[in-house]
C-alpha cells in the first residue's frame, strides 16, 4: 500500500513497484485515509510519505502500528535528523528519501520485510516466556499450597501436580490454576 500526497510521487512509486512484481493494493491520499485503508486492505507493506495533509505520516504510521503488525517505510523529501527521528519514533523499518531511485526500492523492502520478521519472531518469543514465568508462578504458588495443606516436601508436592496435570490431560499451569482458586475459596 502507498499513502502518499502528491499523485505524480505516488504514480511513479506504483509503477515502480509493479515493475519489480509487487501489488500495490491500495494509494491514500492523507493520514487518516491510510489508517483506514490499512485496516480494510491489510498490506503486506506500507510505503508513507512523512508529510501529508489531515494528519501527518509519522502519526498515521504509529497508529497503524497500533492497530495491526505491518512493515512500514517512510517516504519525504527530507533527510533533516528531526524527520528521521519522527520516522523511527513511528516505527519505521526503513526510509527513503525522494525521490525515489527504482534501484533503492528492492534493498529497502527486504529489509524491512527480514527486520519485520525478526521483530515478529521476537515478540512471540516475549509472549511465550511471559506466559511461562507466569506459569511458573503459579504452579509455584500452587506447590506452596499442597506443601502447607498436605504437609509435602517441595518435591512430592510438583510430583503431585504433574501427575494430576497428566492423569487429567491438562496442563500443570491450569491444575495450579485451580488449587490455587480452591485455596482462596477456601478462605485459607
Amino acid at each position: 500500500m502507498i499513502a502518499e500526497d502528491n499523485d505524480l510521487v505516488s504514480l511513479t512509486l506504483e509503477e515502480q513497484l509493479k515493475g519489480l512484481g509487487y501489488d500495490v493494493v491500495g494509494i491514500a491520499r492523507n493520514g487518516a485515509e491510510a489508517i483506514t485503508l490499512a485496516g480494510r486492505l491489510k498490506p503486506d507493506l506500507i510505503m508513507m510519505d512523512i508529510r501529508m495533509p489531515e494528519m501527518e505520516g509519522t502519526e498515521a504510521a504509529a497508529r497503524i502500528r497500533d492497530l495491526m503488525a505491518v512493515p512500514i517505510i517512510m517516504l519525504t523529501a527530507y533527510a533533516d535528523k528531526e524527520t528521521v527521528r519522527k520516522a523511527e519514533a513511528a516505527g519505521a523499518l526503513a526510509y527513503l528519501v525522494k525521490p525515489v531511485n527504482e534501484n533503492e526500492l528492492p534493498p529497502a523492502i527486504n529489509i524491512a520485510l527480514a527486520r519485520f520478521k525478526e521483530l515478529q519472531t521476537l515478540r512471540s518469543q516475549v509472549t511465550e516466556l511471559e506466559d511461562s514465568l507466569e506459569a511458573r508462578k503459579l504452579i509455584e504458588r500452587a506447590k506452596g499450597i499442597l506443601m502447607q495443606r498436605l504437609g509435602l516436601n517441595e518435591r512430592d508436592a510438583y510430583e503431585r501436580l504433574r501427575q494430576r496435570a497428566r492423569d487429567k490431560r491438562a496442563k500443570m499451569k491450569d491444575i495450579a490454576q485451580a488449587i490455587i482458586e480452591a485455596e482462596e475459596l477456601l478462605g485459607s
